[in-house]
């Protein structure tokens, strides 16, 4: 028998380790059943460790074990082995001697072979073989047939063996990151599974066969190309959590599956074969003003160019009805304004699932990329056509194609035409048209009594009806489940068809024309009255703003007013002053006033926006934080706060053209207030989709230099003390640089906890749930807070509970 331990120096020197073999020794004398050797960089096993034998539970994890030792069977009363995260190729073959063992980890040993003698552990009920690249698996592995627990994600494998069915007793099967485009029917007879996770796959057709699995409690879907789902899914009488985001679905509709198995029920038994696709889309132009996007509708319309038209304030909607692969389609045209104080408006009505249309004007400089992150922001994966407009006055005007292509995933092709001319113009809107039968919202399903309120709602010469008022429409349509309605006027709110806001509190009125809405708000952003005040905008002054009787629709009656000022308040446009005014940020003073707030020695931090900046990024987050707005010391780049309840003091500045908000805090508890400022800049960008934000410390002796906060938590997770910037070569201490804005202790947290908003929670729910989601890591600081963790965890959580 050769010798099973390597005889190079680093060998030797884990096995004649002292620190290890104390361990051990200490362990022999107390009779421990349970030894953790995980993440202490061995590559060698000291035979003094198969001398433990009373070792139930043995972790090994993390190390650089490339092999194990035969002795390892002398372990005959090991129930659980722990050899995830080492570099395994294989195992011993007298590892079947361990037939006491039923937890065994395997994980990322990629590769790693596994032996046939593995099946004689015949009392296995747990194994993880996650993340070693399996394509195929030994049929012999399912001959554990008394396996609960089989773990089998990040692995490359595209099908399962015909022998699956025979793990019957399996409860939970994790499939996540694998190859799966169709599942084997042989699964579907593993009857007693509770969990089945499926996500990140290339799922396209989920069979009726899921029904078979009846104690299914929990089932994942996540990130795959799911178009449909079977009506027997609904059979699964004991599913209660069933997630399927990231799916591209239309029957049922995405917006209806997240409701959850009840809507998804209802909307299967209100489908009746008369039902057909919504066979509708929504298309929105965006662009700086003046770019030609009227002209541009005007064009697809077939209607005349005119060389003096009028500025869009707010929006146009058009319809459009056109035949596109061989049926008749209805396309809402929406036309937004482009001047600068408008696009904070845009986040009212930018959605998902549509088609969105760039157009640039070739006689200027061009902000696409701000657009094309805008789109990106709100719109998602929404796919994008470019067009480069007026090319009878700048026929040279282009951009770099390839770069954005590649950087841009949603961009479908570029035009380049004249509206002027009708240059280029037919080759665009065959393009659209080609495009737009793509689009997944067109295919969606929709139940007759859909269909019906729809019609109705259209039919109103009304600009708004009472949430009382749709009920009723529903209910006279069939529709009588209040999710059903729900699910309904958030579609139709997704068409503009209806405006209806999620967790709107002054919920009610439906709006049934968005242009009613946006010209209210643009009307109040844009008056005179406004300019004079600096953004202070007293309540009594409404009516002189907003017509009593206006043109066509447009009247704003005074019970109006408070759903307006209600929905300016929601999207962050504008915050309280006293009970009879509100500021709206984006009217502030351009000017920085005289400041008493002193910057040296405050903490000093910084979020930069590498690619984007969203320009309501910081009059929302003056919104969120007008409480602490001293003495009305803000512009509209900047503000000085202080926290009422410790006297902390915060000054905070965006930097538009750099792409970053800093951050300078000072006095007692300045940490705990750092935070919480964090905080509330990470649910304002949260709510935006692919947006970048890298957080950054300051370097304290160089304005201008900067550490990316979370490389300097790796530094130190790792044992690195030091810091060298890019482009100097000048060395910073990673503790210090932590020191300055990391929390010391616990404690510290308190006044974040007492700070976030609680949506609903008290605060000792708070803190229970701080304990489930910070880790506690040694680190150079002695105790490293993931306070970034948290945050993230509580962002989810709140989302979840809003959907």
């Amino acid at each position: 028998m050769s010798c099973p331990y390597p005889t190079n120096n680093i060998g030797a020197q884990a096995m004649t380790n002292e620190w290890l073999l104390k361990r051990i020794e200490k362990a022999k004398a107390s009779g421990e059943t349970e030894f953790y050797l995980g993440h202490d960089q061995l590559t060698t096993l000291p035979f003094e460790l198969f001398q433990l034998t009373n070792l139930r539970r043995l972790d090994l994890s993390g190390n650089q074990l490339t092999s194990l030792p035969i002795e390892l069977c002398q372990l005959t009363n090991l129930t659980e082995l722990n050899l995830s995260g080492n570099q395994l190729a294989t195992l011993p073959s007298e590892i079947c001697q361990l037939r006491k063992l039923k937890k065994i980890s395997l994980r990322a040993n990629n590769p790693i072979t596994l032996l046939p003698e593995l099946c004689q552990l015949i009392n296995l009920t747990d194994i993880d073989l996650g993340g070693n690249q399996f394509t195929t698996l030994p049929s012999e592995l399912f001959q554990l047939t008394n396996l609960r627990r089989l773990d089998l994600s990040y692995n490359q494998l595209a099908d399962l063996p015909p022998e699956i069915c025979q793990l019957a007793n399996l409860t939970k099967l994790d499939l996540r990151y694998n190859r799966f485009a169709t599942l084997p029917s042989e699964l579907f007879q593993l009857t007693n599974l509770r969990r089945l996770e499926l996500s990140y796959n290339q799922l396209t057709d989920l069979p009726p066969e899921i029904s078979q699995l009846t104690s299914l409690m929990s089932l994942y879907l996540n990130n795959n190309q799911l178009i449909t789902l079977p009506p027997e899914i609904c059979q699964l009488t004991r599913l209660t959590v069933f997630s399927l985001s990231d799916n591209p679905l239309i029957s049922p509709p995405l917006e209806v599956a997240s409701k959850g198995k009840q809507a998804i029920r209802q909307y299967f038994a209100s489908l009746q074969p008369e039902d057909q696709p919504l066979n509708e889309v929504k298309i929105l132009l965006v662009g700086d003003g003046a770019a030609g996007k009227t002209s541009l509708v005007k064009q697809l319309l077939g209607q005349a160019f005119d060389q003096h038209e009028d500025t869009t304030h707010g929006i146009n909607i058009q319809g459009w009805e056109q035949e596109v692969g061989g049926r008749k389609i209805r396309i809402n045209i929406w036309d937004f304004g482009g001047q600068e104080i408008q696009h904070a408006t845009h986040q009212f009505f930018l959605s998902k699932r549509s088609l969105y249309v760039l157009v640039l004007d070739g006689r200027k400089d061009e902000r696409m990329e701000y657009w094309l992150r805008h789109i990106e922001a709100f719109g998602g994966d929404s796919p994008v056509l470019v067009v480069l407009n007026k090319m009878d006055s700048n026929p040279s005007f282009d951009v770099n194609r390839p770069f954005l292509l590649e950087k841009y995933p949603g961009i479908r092709d570029f035009f380049r035409i004249s509206c002027k001319s009708s240059t280029g113009v037919a080759q665009f809107k065959e393009a659209l048209l080609t495009e737009l039968d793509k689009v997944e919202m067109i295919g969606t399903v929709w139940p007759g009594s859909w269909f019906a309120v729809k019609q109705r709602l259209e039919q109103l010469d009304r600009p708004y009806i009472s949430a009382e008022e749709y009920k009723g429409i529903c209910k006279e349509a069939g529709i009588t489940e209040a999710q059903s309605c729900e699910v309904l006027v958030d579609f139709l709110h997704d068409l503009g068809v209806a405006v209806h806001f999620k967790e709107f509190i002054l919920d009610a009125m439906h709006v049934l024309d968005p242009i009613w809405v946006t010209e209210a708000v643009y009307k109040i952003i844009t008056a005179e009255k406004m300019a004079d005040r600096k953004g202070l905008l007293s309540l009594k002054c409404l009516g002189e703003i907003l017509p009593l009787r206006g043109e066509k629709k447009h009247s704003y009656p005074p019970d109006t007013h408070p759903y307006i000022m209600g929905l300016m308040e929601k999207f962050e446009l504008c915050y309280p002053v006293g009970k009879e005014a509100v500021l709206i940020p984006q009217l502030l003073p351009v000017s920085e006033p005289k400041l008493s707030f002193k910057q040296s020695g405050s903490l000093r931090f910084a979020l930069h926006y590498p690619d984007f900046l969203p320009p309501s990024v910081f009059p929302r987050f003056m919104v969120k934080v007008h409480r602490d707005i001293k003495a009305a010391t803000c512009w509209r780049t900047g503000v000085l706060l202080e926290d009422q309840r410790s006297g902390a003091q915060a000054l905070v500045k965006a930097d538009i053209e750099a792409r970053r908000i800093n951050i300078w805090a000072n006095r007692e508890q300045r940490r705990e207030y750092l935070h919480y400022l964090r905080y509330t800049l990470a649910d304002i960008n949260s709510g935006f989709e692919k947006l970048t934000v890298s957080e950054r410390v300051p370097m304290p002796d160089d304005q201008h230099g900067s550490a990316d906060y979370e490389n300097l938590l790796d530094l130190a997770e790792a044992g690195s003390d030091i810091f060298i910037p890019i482009g100097s070569k000048k060395k910073y201490s990673v503790h210090e640089l932590l020191g300055l804005v990391q929390p010391k202790h616990r404690d510290e947290l308190d006044g974040l906890v007492q700070k976030i908003d609680k949506q609903g929670s008290d605060e000792a729910s708070w803190l229970e749930m701080m304990n489930d989601l910070f880790e506690l890591k040694p680190s150079l600081l002695g105790i490293t807070f993931n306070v970034h963790g948290f945050f993230k965890e509580v962002l989810a959580r709140q989302k979840r509970k809003r959907r």
